[in-house]
């Protein structure tokens, strides 16, 4: 099978990695972050309206050197172990970075990220398409619905962003369960 695969809070806790530049930026503190649940999909309307003032400031600088989810490069390298093939598809463009090909390809490298090609692109249905791609996985509920549309399976990874809305998409907290998952569609 060919797997697209998401990063940001899929692969990594990127949001959370960010807070402390977000309250920098915002003046404002971590405890309002996390009091108020914020995440990339329901940041309040005056960081909205500065989300791209603050992606040129700090994504170069700082993404690279981002933490992923426990076990991420085990079980990545275990599901290329049953014969798949990774492609990371990120909604990362020149909007976001000064090269988001060079940011993230360092980024992955730097947690031992095995992968078959990576794509940057906010369209990631699109991309599945034309990739072929058998399984998506993302935290993102509207990612993963228009994937689904296309006739291509999906796995919606939890996270701050979607825990709330409710949805029939499979969902995993984890990526012990995506492992799991995916040996049973091989």
């Amino acid at each position: 099978m060919k797997i697209g695969i998401d990063i940001d809070d899929t692969m990594a806790d990127t949001f959370d990695y960010l807070m402390p530049y977000i309250a920098e930026f915002f003046d404002v503190d971590i405890k309002y972050l996390n009091d108020n649940n914020i995440s990339y999909s329901n940041l309040p309307k005056e960081m909205k309206e500065r989300e791209l003032e603050f992606a040129k400031k700090y994504y170069d600088k700082v993404i690279a050197s981002t933490p992923f989810k426990p076990k991420v490069a085990e079980y990545i390298n275990k599901i290329k172990e049953l014969g798949h093939e990774i492609i990371v598809i990120t909604a990362r463009d020149k909007t976001l970075y000064t090269d988001e090909y060079k940011t993230t390809i360092e980024e992955l490298k730097n947690n031992n990220i095995h992968y078959d090609k990576l794509v940057c692109d906010f369209n990631k249905a699109k991309v599945c398409e034309n990739e072929k791609v058998d399984l998506f996985i993302d935290d993102s509920i509207e990612n993963c619905k228009r994937v689904c549309k296309i006739g291509i399976k999906t796995i919606l990874f939890n996270s701050k962003g979607n825990m709330k809305d409710k949805t029939n998409l499979y969902r995993v907290d984890n990526w012990k369960d995506i492992y799991e998952k995916i040996k049973q569609y091989s």
